[in-house]
């Protein structure tokens, strides 16, 4: 699918800074658009500071300098609800993200986060489930 010039950037990241509190600079003069309907492979070595721009998507960390918007909005305390609702991040290590007793309680968490309770969140877990060919190990612990 071609890009669509007309909607805002799907991301766009200005000038973004970041060091860690022990002084090592991350992240300087950071700058990024990906037009939406636009794919982007993130590359590099240990260390090069991946993790910490990707942590910056969502507000997971807060930008020492610059800006950061996602679908234009820019990333900052009012907006993290919506913005956490498009930018997902699932991490390196699955022991860093299952954490729930099973499988069916795992796929529930986000979706229960968001609101969603009772038969609606019951129904949307038995989908996304089938959808993946899960249903069958819904109530197994999710590291097995």
């Amino acid at each position: 699918m071609a890009p669509d010039l007309t909607a805002p950037p799907s991301l766009e990241v200005s000038g973004l800074a970041f060091a860690y509190p022990d002084g090592h600079q991350a992240l300087f003069g950071v700058d990024l658009t990906v037009a939406r309907g636009e794919r982007l492979a993130l590359l590099g070595p240990n260390g090069a500071g991946k993790t910490t721009l990707v942590l910056h998507l969502n507000g997971i960390l807060d930008a020492g300098a610059g800006t950061v918007r996602v679908a234009g909005l820019p990333v900052e305390k009012r907006n993290l609800a919506e913005i956490r609702r498009r930018v997902g991040i699932v991490f390196q290590d699955p022991d860093d993200q299952l954490f729930m007793p099973t499988v069916r309680e795992d796929v529930a968490f986000g979706p229960a986060a968001a609101g969603l309770r009772g038969p609606e969140l019951a129904d949307r877990v038995v989908r996304a489930l089938e959808r993946v060919g899960m249903a069958a190990y819904a109530a197994r612990p999710p590291h097995h």
